[in-house]
């Protein structure tokens, strides 16, 4: 399997992981809403001895719980993936400048992304996770500062890899004396 093929099926899978952590991030907390506003029968008795509140609450904490652990793992492997990329291209192919820039970008992207954004986001949402919706309202768009930031990171960084995937998609390897069937048409 030649160098082209695996970068452009490694960024593919890391393209495909993005997006299945962005729908796994947002049905988390969805899962919470569907689940208060149609419990199964077994929950009845929490409901009244714990309280709605107070249930939605402890599972909304759960998911924001979950998202967390997984981001915080994502952030790394996708430090690892961009490094592996960078690696790929720079001592595995012989692209420009302007694909290996593209691909550090990448490693920067991601670095700034776990280690700023993802503890932000981390951090703040612990602290109000028990805290009613309409109090700490400045907090509150405070992490929705980190969350825009992080998610148009993500963007960039997916713009970043569908533009690397399209290069080497457009590039296709040729064997020397090759011609298209068209141009052999047209010498005929």
């Amino acid at each position: 399997m030649n160098t082209r093929r695996i970068i452009c099926t490694l960024i593919g899978l890391w393209i495909g992981a993005s997006l299945f952590m962005a729908a796994v991030a947002a049905s988390s907390f969805r899962n919470v809403n569907e689940m208060m506003l149609n419990p199964a029968a077994e929950m009845a008795p929490y409901f009244k001895t714990i309280g709605a509140e107070k249930l939605r609450m402890i599972a909304r904490h759960q998911a924001g719980e979950f998202n967390r652990m997984m981001f915080e793992g994502w952030g790394l492997v996708q430090i690892l993936l961009s490094l592996v990329l960078f690696g790929m291209l720079l001592f595995g192919t012989k692209q420009g400048k302007w694909i290996l820039g593209l691909s550090l970008f990448m490693v920067l992207l991601t670095a700034a992304m776990h280690l700023a954004a993802t503890p932000a986001i981390v951090g703040y949402g612990r602290t109000l996770d028990f805290v009613p919706p309409d109090k700490e309202v400045d907090l509150r768009k405070r992490v929705q500062t980190f969350h825009t930031a992080y998610s148009t990171l993500e963007g960039i960084k997916l713009l970043c890899g569908v533009t690397l995937l399209l290069i080497f998609f457009r590039e296709v390897p040729r064997k020397p004396g090759w011609q298209p069937a068209s141009e052999k048409a047209e010498a005929a």
